[in-house]
């Protein structure tokens, strides 16, 4: 079906890749603009008002060609069901994903679903019960959740396991070279993906003042420059 682009809600908080690769979106774009025919986006919602499970570089390349609709599936349901299909969509298909990838996954599965044991967020996310249980001491527990009981994948009830004392361990990122772009041809979608990438940044980060210190002095050594 043809999905009218105005519907689809720009939720990064269930966008599950640690950042946007605006080299893809930009590849993605010219070849849609070439007549390239790419798989259906997967939604869930409504037509009026819906979330993106699968497809976001697909939703931001017809954005920047200003395009009025796209092609998807419409799923039932709302945000959760979008979040839901969005945390293992890319560990099965797309561009392989980094570790940084996968931990803003598992991080995204401790939020959303704080009670749920570290094997059923490692199945949710498709990656190892290890690699969670190294990343879920340091989530803050949510208000009103007991970190006494998990929720196993049977939907049942288990008692919490007790996490040994001392720092959660390290775990290692890929690290890729940042790709380098060609002169933008729509300015405010760069801008909207540049905002999405800062919002990427956690707020226990070490660098994350150093980090908007240096886009502001960026932003205000540029502004009104040809």
């Amino acid at each position: 079906m043809k999905l009218s682009l105005d519907a689809v809600q720009l939720d990064t908080s269930i966008q599950c890749r640690a950042a946007i690769d605006t080299a893809v979106v930009n590849e993605y774009a010219e070849r849609m603009e070439a007549g390239d025919i790419f798989p259906p986006i997967e939604v869930f919602g409504a037509k009026s008002k819906c979330w993106i499970g699968d497809g976001w570089h697909r939703v931001l390349a017809a954005l920047q060609r200003s395009a009025a609709s796209i092609d998807a599936h419409l799923g039932p349901g709302g945000r959760a069901d979008a979040l839901k299909y969005a945390l293992g969509a890319n560990a099965l298909h797309g561009h392989r994903r980094t570790n940084a990838d996968k931990r803003r996954c598992v991080e995204i599965a401790l939020r959303e679903f704080p009670k749920l044991s570290s094997r059923a967020v490692a199945k949710m996310c498709g990656v190892s019960p290890g690699f969670v249980d190294g990343i879920r001491p340091s989530q803050v527990p949510t208000v009103g959740t007991s970190p006494e009981e998990r929720t196993g994948q049977d939907g049942k009830q288990y008692p919490a396991r007790r996490e040994a004392e001392g720092p959660p361990p390290i775990v290692p990122e890929d690290r890729e070279p940042i790709p380098v772009l060609g002169p933008p041809c729509n300015g405010l979608d760069f801008a909207r993906m540049a905002l999405m990438d800062l919002e990427q940044i956690r707020d226990d980060d070490a660098q994350r003042d150093a980090a908007f210190e240096f886009v502001l002095a960026w932003i205000s050594d540029h502004w009104k420059k040809g």
